[in-house]
């Protein structure tokens, strides 16, 4: 019942329409009701209307700040986005700042108006990722609070100049593109917005976020976490600012 409440509870009722096989239906009336159908002289109700209709032209999406979207609020998040990221990724950020192949990576990614906090938020993500399951800690939905919680705490821990260094291959562009997709749903949900998917269409949940929620705009002044010269920063031109 907690799983029908739940259904119902988010819309299913009004998707559903209860109906009877047309056999069981058809014996409500008797064989004389049928005949004097039949021998009515005026046609039945409804004859003569063309079936089917035009098909509607479909919604246009809405426009314009999402429900609860505070510009001010966003700029404070993603300012508390580098205060939180940075940590956790303190001694890896200087080895991948030296590496040809990485370097290429973020530059493709910054064109395509990724912010230094979407790059920070995959590489975090790819961090922590690597670190809980070096201590055998995988996420279940079945999990406890307290196990969630302990998996949480090590994936934001800050990172310690004795820990293992993540392999090349977790930043991929694959990689990184698949980790700011899973933040995205977190951060969809920061919005009090409900993603109903196990594996929703990312794509679409990040154009939603970039169109109503400044999810490619909202950026704050800050420095540049991977110290680059300046020609290899080419995201936007208003880039590391509000």
């Amino acid at each position: 019942m907690h799983l029908v409440e739940q259904a119902l509870g988010g819309g299913l009722w009004h998707k559903l329409l209860v109906g009877r096989p047309y056999d069981e239906l058809a014996d409500f009336l008797r064989p004389d009701d049928y005949q004097t159908m039949a021998a009515l002289a005026d046609p039945a109700v409804g004859a003569g209307i063309p079936r089917g209709q035009a098909k509607p032209a479909a919604l246009p999406a809405r426009t314009g700040p999402g429900p609860g979207y505070e510009h001010k609020e966003a700029l404070d998040t993603v300012r508390n986005r580098y205060a939180v990221m940075l940590p956790i990724v303190r001694h890896t950020l200087p080895r991948l700042s030296a590496d040809p192949g990485f370097r290429s990576t973020a530059r493709q990614l910054r064109e395509e108006a990724w912010r230094d906090w979407h790059l920070l938020t995959a590489i975090a993500n790819a961090v922590g990722n690597h670190r809980a399951q070096q201590q055998g800690l995988r996420p279940s939905p079945g999990d406890s609070p307290e196990h969630r919680a302990r998996i949480l705490a090590v994936m934001q821990a800050a990172e310690r100049p004795e820990d293992p260094p993540v392999p090349a291959e977790a930043f991929t562009e694959r990689a990184l593109r698949t980790h700011l997709s899973v933040a995205a749903v977190s951060t969809a949900h920061s919005h009090g917005l409900v993603v109903r998917h196990a594996f929703p269409d990312r794509q679409a949940l990040l154009s939603i976020l970039g169109d109503r929620y400044g999810y490619w705009t909202d950026d704050v002044e800050h420095d540049d976490p991977f110290g680059w010269p300046a020609e290899e920063n080419v995201a936007t031109p208003d880039r590391g600012r509000a």
